[in-house]
């Protein structure tokens, strides 16, 4: 089972699917909107207060009385999406964003990674290593439209959204640096640029994700802190090939 944070339904349907037809079962988050839980025939939407703490434990809870094992997460941070959705610069909306994009991830971060230190039993079905990953989309910002006039200023993040960017980055390297050593945990960095073709389609993206996932199986050797820091970019072949973000 693997839990994916960020890209609520329906905007995260094709991720969702595209990760069923792998071999997983997706647990999708939904919008604070949605008061119940839906099975769909490829997943499960659960909603998510974002700035809730008790949101992002109900939804750990959702997982863990579900009849699967939760072995993975991810972690979404689409930012041409966000910048699309948080359109606004009113104080309102300033707050809503640093509410829901960036305490919000710090509290679901916090529950997956408790979870995952509590799987203390390696058995062939179920290893005893979560995998959680932290995948950001960039866009440009603002400052990148005024230094570069190709970029359209249609396309740009506004202050507060690049900001929020920022700050997921720097969450989740340093979270990934605090656990690079820690047995029960893999963390996982993957970066997608505006010209990744892998990350053109989320249904791509989604089963290049879940082969790389499934290549961290394969590795004879845990690769050190300084390698798990570093960001992997969509499209990379298997787990052990790093490239710099």
């Amino acid at each position: 089972m693997i839990l994916l944070a960020g890209k609520d339904v329906p905007a995260g349907n094709e991720f969702a699917t595209s990760v069923a037809l792998k071999g997983r079962i997706p647990v999708i988050t939904a919008s604070a909107e949605q008061k119940e839980a839906i099975s769909e025939a490829d997943y499960t939407a659960v909603p998510w207060n974002r700035s809730s703490a008790l949101s992002a434990r109900a939804l750990l809870l959702h997982c863990l009385n579900m009849p699967h094992r939760l072995d993975e997460a991810v972690l979404i941070f689409d930012e041409p999406h966000i910048a699309a959705t948080y359109n606004h610069t009113d104080l309102t909306e300033n707050a809503r964003i640093i509410d829901e994009l960036v305490i919000g991830y710090h509290y679901a971060t916090q529950e997956i990674l408790a979870r995952f230190e509590q799987k203390k039993t390696r058995t062939e079905e179920h290893p005893a290593v979560g995998k959680i990953v932290f995948l950001y989309k960039t866009n440009p910002s603002q400052a990148d439209a005024v230094a570069t006039p190709a970029v359209r200023a249609g396309t740009t993040s506004s202050p507060l959204v690049s900001a929020a960017a920022a700050a997921f980055k720097a969450f989740a390297e340093n979270t990934v640096a605090l656990h690079a050593e820690n047995p029960n945990i893999y963390p996982v960095l993957v970066s997608c640029d505006t010209h990744n073709e892998v990350a053109l389609r989320d249904t791509t993206l989604a089963s290049w994700l879940c082969d790389y996932l499934d290549s961290i199986d394969e590795l004879k050797k845990r690769p050190t802190p300084k390698q798990l820091v570093s960001w992997v970019k969509a499209g990379t072949k298997k787990a052990g090939g790093f490239g710099l973000f």
